[in-house]
């Protein structure tokens, strides 16, 4: 399929005017917004696959990285694949061949859902990977 010159270049902004919206909106509307707490964490005292994600998205709207991976670790993962496979498709419509492997093997993807689910089930026994409260 043969994209138009205004449709690659829409790949490529578009996703920053959303990003820039998606700031913007942290900074002034987020701010000053209060979430409820975590049922799973109110009531039976261990964080959820979903605790700190809130925080995590609320952080990386705002820069900050380093506090994002410490709220929730599977925030700014799942965002970093997603750019990855951003970057491939907006290659291949500028007409680069261009694949990252290890998206594309299964074993791969297997490995880092394992490493997932130890990860959720540690940071509730370690201190030092749990979410900031």
């Amino acid at each position: 399929m043969r994209y138009k010159t205004w449709q690659k270049v829409l790949v490529i902004v578009a996703p920053f005017a959303v990003l820039g919206a998606l700031a913007l909106i942290a900074r002034f509307v987020l701010a000053n917004v209060t979430f409820p707490p975590c049922i799973s964490l109110t009531y039976l005292h261990f964080y959820c696959p979903g605790c700190g994600s809130t925080r995590a998205v609320r952080a990386l709207l705002e820069g900050n990285l380093l506090l994002a991976l410490r709220q929730n670790l599977s925030v700014p993962a799942a965002g970093f694949v997603a750019l990855l496979y951003y970057i491939e498709f907006a290659l291949k419509i500028w007409g680069v061949r261009f694949r990252i492997p290890p998206l594309h093997n299964k074993k791969f993807v297997v490995c880092l859902l394992g490493l997932w689910f130890v990860y959720l089930v540690l940071r509730n026994f370690i201190p030092a990977i749990a979410p900031v409260e």
